[in-house]
C-alpha cells in the first residue's frame, strides 16, 4: 500500500508525535527558567515557525492550479511541499516548547498556542497520509487544517503583540458582525465626584491616586505584554495592583519604601545588554521620566491609595496626543442638503471614510468646467464638513480662494491646472490644518508661496510647471519647482 520511503516517513512522524506529546504533558512551561543554551535554541522558533505556514498556504494553490491541464504538473509538487510543511511544523513545535519551557513563560495563552501548534503539525501529517490514501477526504482535511492554522496564528499574534492585536483597530461594523467585544480597559477611567468624602480615612478615588494615574499606565504600556493573566513570564503579573505586590517566581518585586530591595526597580535600571534587564526581548525600555515615576511610587510607600497631588517631584504627565487629522462635524444630519447641492452644482460630496466625523471630499473630476467661484460660494453651508477639495482643472480663481480660505477643516487642496495666481494663494495660509497643496501648472511664482514657507502643518507642496524657484530647507516642507 505504501512504499518504503513513505512507511519510513510515517514511522518517524509517529515517533516525533509521541515524544512531543510526552514533553508537552510532562514538562509544560512552568514560569521558571531552565538553562540559557535551551533559551538560545528555542529563540529560533519565531524564525522557523513561518516556514510551515508559508508551505501550507502554498499547497492549496498548487492543488487548485493543478486541475488545469496546462499546470497539471503542479499537483505532483503539492505532495512534496506538504511533506516539507509537516517536517518544519514539528520542528517549529519543538522549538516553541523549548522556548516556553526554558524562557520562564506560562499561562493559558501560552498553553493554548503550544497545543494549537502541536495539533496543527499533527493535522498536516494527517493531510499527507490522506493525500496518499484517501484523495476524497483530503480536501476537507486540508481546509480544516487551514482553519486550525488561522486559530493558532491568532494565538501566536496575541502572545507576541497583546490580546487585542488583531481586533484593536477593527471597524465597528465588522466588530458587530463578528460579535467581537472591545478590549477591556485595565486602567480605570477618571471618576468624577460632586461631593467631598465625609470620612477622613476614606480611600481616594482610584483615578486620583498616583498609582492609577501614573504607575498603572506605565505597567500597561511597557510590562503587561509579558506579565498578564494569560502570559505570566517568571510567574509575575503586573496587570493589577494586587498582582504587582504579590511578586513572581523570584519572590516580592516591590518593597514599599525600599528601592534597594525592590527587584523590579533594579531590573528596569540595568543596561539593556544584561540578562535581567526589563523589559526583555528588545521591547522599548522605560524612559528616565518613567523610571522616576516608579522610583517615587516605591519611595512613598508603593500604595494604591496615595493621592496623585501629594507626590512631589514627579515628572509632568504626558499630554494626550492631539488627533493627527482634524475632525469635522457629523455630516449625516445634513444628508438631504448635501444631496440637493450635488444635484444643483454638479459636484460630488463623498464621505472620506465610514466614520461620519472624518468629513467629506469635494470632487469635481467628472465635470471640472462646472465648478467655479460661485460653486464654492454655494458650498458655504457645508464648508465645515469638507476636508479635501479636488479642484484640478476647474474655473476657480483668486476670488474663489477667498471663499476657500474659510473652509476651516481643509487639509488637502488640489488646484492643479487652474488660473489661481500669487495674489490669491497666500490666503490659503489661513487654513490651520492644511497638509497638502497642489499648484502644478498654475501661474504662481515665488511671491505667492513665501507666506507658506513657515507653515508647520504643510507637509507637501507641489510646484511642478510653475514659475517658482524657491527651495525650502526643512525636509517636511521642501518645495520643488
Amino acid at each position: 500500500m505504501f512504499s518504503r520511503p513513505r512507511l519510513f516517513f510515517i514511522a518517524i512522524n509517529l515517533v516525533v508525535i509521541l515524544l512531543l506529546a510526552w514533553a508537552l504533558l510532562h514538562a509544560p512551561p512552568d514560569g521558571v527558567e531552565h538553562g540559557e543554551f535551551r533559551q538560545f535554541v528555542g529563540r529560533f522558533h519565531p524564525l522557523v515557525v513561518h516556514l510551515p505556514i508559508a508551505l501550507l498556504l502554498l499547497v492549496p494553490l498548487l492543488e487548485c492550479f493543478g486541475f488545469f491541464r496546462r499546470w497539471s504538473h503542479l499537483r505532483e509538487s503539492a505532495g512534496f511541499v506538504l511533506v516539507l510543511a509537516s517536517v518544519s511544523a514539528f520542528l517549529a513545535v519543538f522549538l516553541g516548547w523549548l522556548l516556553a519551557r526554558s524562557g520562564a513563560y506560562e499561562g493559558s495563552l501560552v498553553t493554548s498556542h503550544m497545543w494549537g501548534g502541536f495539533s496543527l503539525a499533527v493535522a498536516i501529517f494527517l493531510c499527507c497520509l490522506l493525500r496518499f490514501w484517501n484523495i476524497r477526504v483530503y480536501p476537507l482535511a486540508l481546509l480544516a487544517t487551514l482553519a486550525l492554522l488561522v486559530w493558532t496564528s491568532d494565538k501566536g499574534g496575541k502572545l507576541t503583540h497583546g490580546e487585542s492585536f488583531m481586533t484593536r483597530y477593527m471597524p465597528n461594523s465588522l466588530r458587530s458582525l463578528l460579535q467581537v467585544r472591545a478590549a477591556p480597559n485595565k486602567v480605570q477611567p477618571p471618576v468624577k465626584t460632586t461631593t467631598a468624602p465625609t470620612n477622613a480615612n476614606a480611600v481616594a478615588p482610584p483615578s486620583a491616586t498616583f498609582y492609577a494615574a501614573r504607575v498603572a499606565p506605565l505597567f500597561e504600556q511597557k510590562c503587561t505584554g509579558c506579565h498578564n493573566a494569560e502570559k505570566r513570564k517568571g510567574k509575575l503579573r503586573l496587570d493589577t495592583f494586587e498582582n504587582v505586590m504579590r511578586g513572581g517566581k523570584d519572590g516580592i518585586v516591590i518593597r514599599p519604601g525600599d528601592l534597594s530591595r525592590s527587584e523590579l526597580f533594579r531590573r528596569i535600571n540595568l543596561s539593556p545588554e544584561e540578562k535581567d534587564f526589563m523589559p526583555t526581548d528588545g521591547k522599548p525600555p522605560l524612559t528616565p521620566s518613567e523610571i522616576k515615576v516608579i522610583e517615587l511610587w516605591i519611595a512613598t510607600g508603593a500604595t494604591n491609595t496615595l493621592p496623585e497631588l501629594e507626590v512631589r517631584g514627579a515628572p509632568p504627565a504626558p499630554k494626550p496626543a492631539s488627533p493627527a487629522l482634524p475632525l469635522a462635524n457629523d455630516y449625516r444630519p445634513q444628508s438631504k442638503a448635501i444631496s440637493a447641492l450635488e444635484q444643483e452644482l454638479g459636484v460630488r460630496l463623498v464621505p472620506r471614510s465610514q466614520n461620519p466625523t472624518d468629513g467629506l471630499i469635494l470632487r469635481t473630476v467628472s465635470a471640472p468646467e462646472r465648478c467655479d467661484d460661485k460653486t464654492l460660494a454655494r458650498l458655504k453651508s457645508v464648508r465645515d464638513l469638507i476636508v479635501d477639495a479636488e479642484l484640478a482643472r476647474t474655473k476657480v480663481t483668486d476670488e474663489g480662494l477667498k471663499i476657500l480660505s474659510t473652509f476651516s477643516n481643509l487639509r488637502s487642496v488640489d488646484l492643479a491646472h487652474t488660473h489661481v495666481t500669487s495674489k490669491g494663494v497666500p490666503l490659503l495660509a489661513r487654513l490651520n490644518h492644511l497638509q497638502t497643496l497642489n499648484l502644478t501648472a498654475t501661474p504662481v511664482d515665488d511671491t505667492g508661496i513665501v507666506t507658506l514657507r513657515h507653515k508647520q502643518s504643510l507637509k507637501r507642496l507641489y510646484l511642478f510647471e510653475t514659475k517658482c524657484t524657491v527651495q525650502f530647507g526643512t525636509e517636511s516642507n521642501k518645495m520643488r519647482p
